[in-house]
C-alpha cells in the first residue's frame, strides 16, 4: 500500500487518544509530492475514518503539487484496515517520537478494556501464549529495552528517586492482583541441551567504576539493594484468620529428575566478606521465632528425631544441617529444661 510506504519514507509520527483524534504529523519543513498526496487522498477516500474536510484538502494537494504538509488528523482510524503490509520496511523505524513532551507521548487512559482472558483485548500486545512472537537470533536484544540516565544532585523535594517502570494495581473489590509477572517456560529443546540459565527476573544493583560512591543511610529503607519486598497495613486493616502473610514466598516444585544440586535459597559471596549471612533490625517488637514449622511441617527434613544427650537432659529433637557432604545435628530443648 503506497500510504504505508509513505509512512516508512517520510519518517512520520504516529501518537493517539484512543477513541478521539489521531495525527499523523511530520517535521514542519516536508514536503508532500502529488503523487505522494495523490495515495494519501486515495487512501482517505477509502477509510471511513478520515474525515471529509482532511480528504477534500488532500485532494486539494494533490492537485497543486508539492505543498507543506504539517499534520494530518484522522478520527477513530482502525489500523486494522492497513493489515495488508508491515508499518516497517527493512531497518526503518515504524513509530518515531521525537521532541520535549509537556504531557505523555502515547496516552491510554480513556481506553475502556473488555476482559476475557489472556488473549483477550489488551493495551499493548505481542504475540499471545498459542501463538507467541518467535525469534531463532543468537542475540541478547529481547523485545523491550529502556535505557535512562540521571545527573540531578539537588532534591526538590518531590522524591529524590528514579522509577523507570511503575506499576500501580488498585483493587476496591475482591480480585487478586500480580501488577508485574513473568513465567520462564522450558520447552521441549529436542537433540539440543537446553539453557544453562532460566530465570524469571533478574534485578542487579552496581556499583560500575572506581569513582562510585554509596552515601550514609539515614533510615532502614537506605542502601543498595537487588530487590526490596514489602508487606504492609494501616491501622484499622484486617487479615483472616486463615489467611498468610510475608514480604517473600519461596516455593520448589521440581517433580522431575534433578541430577544437580536444589536449594530454597542459593546464596553467593564475593568481593569483601559480609558481616552476616542475614542482619536483623526492627523498629517494632522483632519475631516471634528464628524459623517456624507448623503441622505441616515440623516432622518432616530438616527436623530430625535424633536426640543426642546434654548432661542428664535429652534433647527434644534437633535440625540437620550439612557441612561439605557430612550431617550434623543441632539439637533443641523444650521449655523447662535446663
Amino acid at each position: 500500500m503506497r500510504f504505508l510506504k509513505l509512512l516508512t519514507l517520510l519518517g512520520l509520527l504516529l501518537t493517539y487518544s484512543f477513541g478521539q483524534t489521531y495525527w499523523i504529523a511530520r517535521e514542519p519543513s516536508s514536503t508532500v509530492t502529488a503523487a505522494e498526496a495523490q495515495g494519501l487522498a486515495e487512501l482517505a477516500d477509502a477509510i471511513d475514518g478520515i474525515s471529509t474536510a482532511e480528504a477534500d484538502r488532500l485532494f486539494a494537494i494533490a492537485e497543486q503539487g508539492d505543498a507543506s504538509f504539517d499534520a494530518l488528523v484522522v478520527d477513530s482510524l482502525d489500523l486494522g484496515t492497513l493489515y495488508g503490509e508491515p508499518l516497517i520496511y527493512g531497518t526503518a523505524t515504524g513509530l518515531d517520537f521525537q521532541g520535549a513532551y509537556s504531557n505523555a507521548a502515547i496516552d491510554l487512559s480513556d481506553i475502556v478494556l473488555n476482559h476475557s482472558g489472556s488473549s483477550g483485548p489488551v493495551m499493548i500486545r505481542a504475540g499471545s501464549y498459542a501463538s507467541p512472537v518467535t525469534s531463532a537470533d543468537a542475540h541478547q536484544s529481547g523485545m523491550i529495552r529502556l535505557y535512562g540516565s540521571n545527573s540531578a544532585t539537588v532534591d526538590d523535594g518531590t522524591g529524590f528517586y528514579d522509577r523507570i517502570i511503575f506499576a500501580n494495581s488498585q483493587i476496591t473489590g475482591n480480585k487478586s492482583a500480580f501488577p508485574i509477572s513473568a513465567l520462564v517456560e522450558i520447552r521441549d529443546v529436542g537433540a539440543e541441551e537446553g539453557p544453562v540459565a532460566a530465570m524469571a527476573g533478574q534485578f542487579i544493583a552496581h556499583m560500575t567504576t572506581d569513582g562510585s560512591k554509596l552515601d550514609s543511610t539515614a533510615s532502614a529503607t537506605d542502601g543498595m539493594f537487588g530487590l526490596w519486598t514489602k508487606v504492609a497495613s494501616i491501622v484499622g486493616s484486617v487479615t483472616d484468620a486463615t489467611s498468610r502473610v510475608a514480604p517473600i514466598w519461596i516455593d520448589n516444585q521440581m517433580s522431575g529428575t534433578v541430577n544437580g544440586e536444589e536449594y530454597g535459597i542459593f546464596a553467593t559471596t564475593g568481593g569483601t566478606r559480609p558481616d552476616a549471612f542475614v542482619g536483623f533490625e526492627t523498629s517494632s517488637s522483632g519475631w516471634d521465632y528464628l524459623f517456624y514449622f507448623d503441622e505441616t511441617a515440623y516432622d518432616q527434613a530438616p527436623v530430625s528425631t535424633m536426640t543426642p544427650a546434654t548432661n542428664t537432659n535429652a534433647a527434644d529433637g534437633s535440625l540437620i544441617i550439612n557441612l561439605n557432604g557430612t550431617d550434623y545435628y543441632i539439637p533443641y530443648y523444650g521449655i523447662g529444661k535446663d
